[in-house]
């Protein structure tokens, strides 16, 4: 007997299903297979021998050196803050922002830079002391910052949420979802099985 098409065709958008993954986690510090993402963020915003002044010249330089000038606006964090910046997606330095994203228990200081469309040249260079707003994912078992989301509005932390890095993932993750297209696939190859 042969199989219907339209079974068939629900076997195979179950196991897409399975295999699909989202691009943003729904809580922070959840598993992810993005392994490069925080190599990615370092590279963009923590970067060894940075200028630490607001010289429009070495920004200039360093921005044309790295190939950063597509990027209209940009903020870097000195390497000295590399571990407090790590502590953001942890209990001791982050609280749960919202979606996949911390955001830091104390200020940072950091320096953000606006390049003009089409070239490398420099807008505007300013100093900031702000409250950073990481996105956080768990990488080889360290939750580990992946994004650097700006902060235009100067948030603070809600000391009512929870800390980074201690929430459970919710019903809806991505296991649940994986392990609930599992079962409907096994349940059709049960039926397809009986009425062979």
């Amino acid at each position: 007997m042969k199989t219907p098409v339209s079974l068939v065709l629900l076997l195979h958008l179950s196991i897409i299903e399975i295999v699909a993954v989202d691009d943003q986690n729904s809580m922070p510090c959840m598993l992810s297979d993005r392994t490069t993402a925080y190599k990615t963020f370092l590279k963009r915003h923590i970067l060894e021998g940075a200028p630490s002044t607001k010289d429009q010249n070495a920004w200039e330089e360093l921005l044309r050196n790295k190939n950063f000038c597509f990027r209209p606006t940009q903020s870097f964090l000195p390497e000295s803050e590399r571990q407090r910046v790590e502590a953001v997606c942890s209990p001791s330095g982050g609280k749960v922002f919202k979606g996949n994203m911390c955001i830091s228990k104390e200020s940072f200081s950091f320096i953000t830079v606006r390049v003009q469309s089409g070239t490398c040249g420099i807008k505007r260079i300013d100093r900031e002391q702000k409250h950073l707003i990481l996105a956080c994912e768990k990488l080889r078992n360290v939750c580990q910052p992946v994004h650097f989301e700006g902060n235009p509005q100067n948030l603070v932390p809600d000391q009512n949420r929870p800390d980074c890095g201690l929430s459970s993932p919710p019903s809806g993750s991505r296991g649940v979802r994986a392990a609930a297209a599992l079962v409907g696939v096994l349940s059709l190859l049960v039926v397809l099985g009986a009425t062979l």
